[in-house]
């Protein structure tokens, strides 16, 4: 969704870590993502509204950071892939830097806060 939107409207860069990133393409991922995850928990799971806009919000926002940590550590460490497996997506790590930071926070948030 990121990708879409950024391609589309994006402009400002994001951070040096990652320079094909927009604040556009960001905030529209963030937006499009609390949306459909929201519309799908209420309409398909019947739950609660304001739970899946924070568990969207808390995902999107995490993963993005997760995706410019990984984004740093490969500039860290001089490559462009984090391994062979994926040649030309960045690598396997790549496909799951996200989830990597996303997961815990709406572990603790599903703990603390929902039934």
């Amino acid at each position: 969704m990121a990708y879409i939107v950024g391609s589309l409207i994006g402009r400002t860069p994001l951070s040096s870590i990652s320079p094909k990133k927009t604040w556009e393409g960001t905030l529209g991922g963030i937006f499009l993502c609390v949306v459909a995850v929201t519309l799908f928990g209420i309409y398909v799971l019947n739950g609660e509204a304001w739970d899946f806009i924070a568990i969207s919000s808390i995902a999107a926002i995490a993963g993005t950071f997760g995706d410019l940590l990984e984004s740093k550590l490969k500039r860290l460490a001089g490559v462009k892939d984090s391994g062979q497996i994926m040649p030309g997506h960045g690598g396997f790590l790549d496909r799951f830097d996200s989830l990597l930071v996303a997961v815990p926070f709406i572990w603790i948030f599903c703990i603390l806060f929902t039934r």
